[in-house]
């Protein structure tokens, strides 16, 4: 069965779909197995669990879900096995694909609703296939919005002018380093499980990183200011293997994906949001309460549209970085 992005949103409407399924005829359970490379306090695989129970019980235990979290690998690793088939359904934020790694250049999006509305609708059919050709048993399903991207610095930054010259850990993500490049920073690409050692030996002069890890990697330990301004969106891709996807009833797979957007908004993003507020208070609370400014991003944002819009239209085609900005 073949979805586009608009079809494939539209279901029977989240509100009823718990009686509109209620008599569906009794099928075999189906077992999937979920994967993510946090651990099972994370935020995305709290979501999860959620999320997953309740298309249990919207399909009468038709399908069930076995969660595989931080058990089996690192975010490769488990799009690799989803790829493959020995799990099903991808979480996180590895795509490999320049596609989605342009969602993390600052100011690409305006903001996380932004991105989302591009990843689930404007740029849907092209993610889709960017993720087929690379992946053959892999399609597309969803992102959720896991937070804002911020900059951290040792030596405070008083305009982002003062970014030039600074060594800016940066992960293996063409818009993170676009962007640290564009305003003069000198982007260090280093490893996630390396980056609290780099902060502590002086490695780097700060970091480029989601924001919400701010506080439960203890961050604040190893690097003094983190600056309040979005610097890049983070989003969760979900991913399904082909297979598993083919193998679902119509029903069953609008009642995995409606399901997921239904919650999405509420369980998701806003707990990420809520989570933000608290996280800056308890950084002011181990740093002082000047250790998170927020700049005029005025100047920023001139300095880096021209290397974002030559990016989004290489990757996208022509004209691409105007229809991002016209919704």
């Amino acid at each position: 069965m073949t979805i586009s992005r608009r079809s494939f949103n539209i279901g029977l409407g989240t509100a009823g779909l718990a009686g509109a399924f209620a008599g569906l005829p009794a099928q075999a359970a189906q077992m999937l197995i979920y994967g993510n490379a946090g651990n099972i306090d994370s935020a995305s695989n709290k979501f999860a669990k959620k999320w997953l129970d309740l298309v249990t019980e919207r399909t009468g235990g038709e399908l069930t879900f076995d969660i595989k979290a931080g058990t089996i690998g690192g975010g490769k690793d488990v799009l690799d096995g989803t790829a493959l088939g020995t799990v099903q359904i991808y979480n996180g934020a590895y795509t490999g694909l320049r596609e989605f790694d342009v969602f993390y250049a600052p100011y690409f999006a305006r903001d996380s609703n932004h991105a989302q509305a591009i990843a689930n609708d404007l740029l849907y059919d092209e993610l889709n296939a960017a993720v087929q050709n690379r992946y053959p048993g892999l399609r597309y399903l969803s992102v959720a919005r896991a937070g804002p991207w911020k900059l951290f610095t040792n030596e405070k930054l008083e305009t982002f002018d003062d970014l030039k010259g600074m060594k800016i850990r940066a992960p293996e993500i063409e818009g993170v380093i676009a962007g640290l490049e564009q305003v003069g920073a000198k982007p260090t690409v280093i490893p996630f499980n390396e980056l609290y050692g780099a902060l502590q030996q002086g490695v780097v002069d700060g970091m480029a990183t989601l924001g919400n890890l701010m506080i439960t990697q203890k961050f604040y330990e190893v690097v003094k200011h983190c600056y309040q301004n979005d610097w890049g969106i983070g989003l969760d891709k979900q991913m399904i293997n082909v297979g598993a996807w083919n193998s679902l009833s119509e029903e069953q797979q609008t009642i995995l994906v409606d399901t997921f957007n239904e919650l999405e908004p509420q369980d998701f993003f806003r707990a990420t949001e809520e989570a933000e507020i608290e996280n800056f208070r308890q950084w002011r609370e181990f740093n002082g309460e000047d250790s998170t400014p927020l700049l005029d991003a005025t100047a920023a944002q001139a300095t880096l549209e021209p290397a974002i819009k030559a990016l989004a239209d290489d990757i996208f085609g022509e004209g691409t970085y105007d229809r991002i900005q016209a919704i």
